[in-house]
């Protein structure tokens, strides 16, 4: 189990009680850390969801810290493809809340730039890196990747050792150390 003090793990179980009351038909979970994880079933009801996390007095979310995705390659968190990870924080008591749920390749998340500016960047790494598309996203393009690159490399089919040289690309080259003048180091 975690190895929280008394007051952090009462406040993480406070907001998983509160959690499984706010959404009595959702799996709420606990992970390694004690943290809560809300699993939600659509695009729909992330964003109803997070909305009620941020005017919930009791949580009072107020801070996506990072969103990412993984492939369900072994199916045990269903019968879809991919699982969005949303880690959202409030300051107010010092706690993070997981929310997760399943999509499907090609299906449209809904974005939730309206809500965090910071989700730009992010949902453009999941869109660059998994090829998992946001719905109304100002600004869907790739943001790691060379815009000639074809693929998405977190995606478990694309080969690690797989390389897409571009031609007009220019040779990087490492300078040599240069010798220190006498007298300054």
């Amino acid at each position: 189990m975690s190895k929280l003090s008394g007051k952090a793990l009462e406040e993480q179980d406070r907001i998983h009680g509160i959690l499984v009351e706010m959404f009595p038909g959702n799996r709420v979970e606990r992970d390694v850390a004690a943290e809560s994880v809300l699993w939600v079933t659509s695009g729909p009801e992330l964003l109803s969801s997070v909305k009620a996390l941020m005017s919930e007095t009791g949580i009072q979310i107020d801070r996506l810290s990072d969103l990412t995705a993984y492939e369900n390659i072994d199916g045990r968190d269903g019968p879809k493809r991919f699982i969005m990870v949303y880690q959202l924080f409030t300051h107010r008591f010092h706690s993070r809340v997981r929310v997760k749920f399943a999509v499907e390749e090609n299906e449209k998340v809904p974005t939730l730039t309206s809500i965090w500016r910071a989700a730009n960047w992010l949902e453009r790494e999941v869109y660059d890196l998994f090829g998992i598309p946001f719905d109304d996203h100002p600004d869907l393009r790739r943001i790691q990747m060379d815009e000639r690159f074809v693929g998405h490399p977190l995606r478990k089919e694309y080969d690690m050792k797989d390389r897409q040289p571009f031609p007009d690309s220019l040779p990087v080259r490492i300078a040599a150390r240069t010798p220190a003048i006498s007298g300054q180091e």
